[in-house]
């Protein structure tokens, strides 16, 4: 049996409703960005977990600060859990404008949670200025 996911480009929750209750799929991947949110995600996950159907969260485009999250809330989804897709720091520059990702992010198959306040990363104006377009020097004014 080839197992099916889905869910990385479907919006709310209520879009992963049908196919959980209907077990059109083996494992559900919402990406965070898109679903509405890591609660939203969270909802999801534990609504598939009460049909029996696995959790494998889509990385987000949000760089490295999605990362931070999907670390904290994949912390407290269900036994089921099975893996999550990130992206790493691309452009190079990301690592250069948060501070609280540890330098290696996946050790032996998994990923220890940031022991830090909120999503264990903190966006750094004063470094992520100098990365704007000129138009958008005062981003964070």
């Amino acid at each position: 049996m080839t197992p099916i996911h889905t869910g990385e480009q479907i919006y709310l929750r209520q879009n992963f409703k049908e196919l959980i209750e209907g077990h059109a799929v083996n494992i559900v991947g919402p990406d965070p960005a898109d679903v509405g949110g890591i609660a939203e995600l969270k909802w999801i996950a534990e609504y598939a977990d009460l049909h029996s159907i696995l959790m494998e969260p889509h990385g987000t485009a949000n760089g490295l600060l999605g990362v931070g999250a999907l670390i904290q809330v994949c912390a407290t989804l269900p036994h089921d859990f099975i893996a999550f897709e990130y992206t790493t720091g691309d452009p190079g520059w990301w690592y250069d404008i948060v501070d609280g990702l540890p330098q290696t992010i996946v050790k032996d198959g998994f990923v220890d949670v940031i022991d830090r306040p909120g999503m264990g990363v903190d966006l750094v104006p004063e470094r992520a200025k100098r990365y704007l377009a000129e138009d958008d020097q005062t981003f964070f004014d």
